[in-house]
């Protein structure tokens, strides 16, 4: 069974309601779009960026995503330090794009987090997402190395 999370983006009107009406389309990006995010350097010490953009009115926007896409998007937007906002904005954007819609899936992700110690005295966490080749020649299970939540 997939657990679903509600969470909510804020997101430009025309976008949202892009969203509503083809979120399981556009979500099939993640991988793509959030590979080429990755290509970006970790940023530390500075504050989180966030979706604004001049002339557009935003709304909130409820979903629900699989544990699974919930902790992906957070887990890479706390690292690269934008809101989980701005990857979905810039995923639709990425969609919006007629060309890259015709570009098949290659990928497959797996988050996974390991805690090791997490009390009053201390914090130790690790974050994982590994991205896999896909198998476009037969229905592919993920390598056993990389099952690991």
């Amino acid at each position: 069974m997939k657990r679903n999370i509600i969470t909510s983006f804020s997101l430009p009107e025309a976008e949202s309601m892009l969203w509503r009406a083809k979120k399981r389309e556009i979500l099939r990006f993640a991988e793509r779009y959030l590979r080429i995010q990755m290509r970006m350097q970790m940023r530390r010490e500075v504050t989180r960026t966030y979706n604004r953009r001049p002339g557009k009115k935003f709304v909130i926007t409820a979903t629900r995503l699989t544990a699974a896409e919930y902790d992906t998007f957070h887990y890479i937007a706390a690292v690269i330090r934008v809101s989980v906002s701005s990857l979905i904005y810039g995923l639709i954007q990425l969609w919006k794009k007629p060309s890259r819609r015709v570009i098949r899936r290659f990928f497959e992700t797996n988050y996974c987090a390991f805690t090791s110690k997490w009390d009053a005295e201390a914090g130790s966490a690790e974050e994982n997402i590994i991205f896999w080749p896909v198998d476009t020649k037969s229905s592919h299970s993920p390598p056993p190395w990389v099952a690991l939540s």
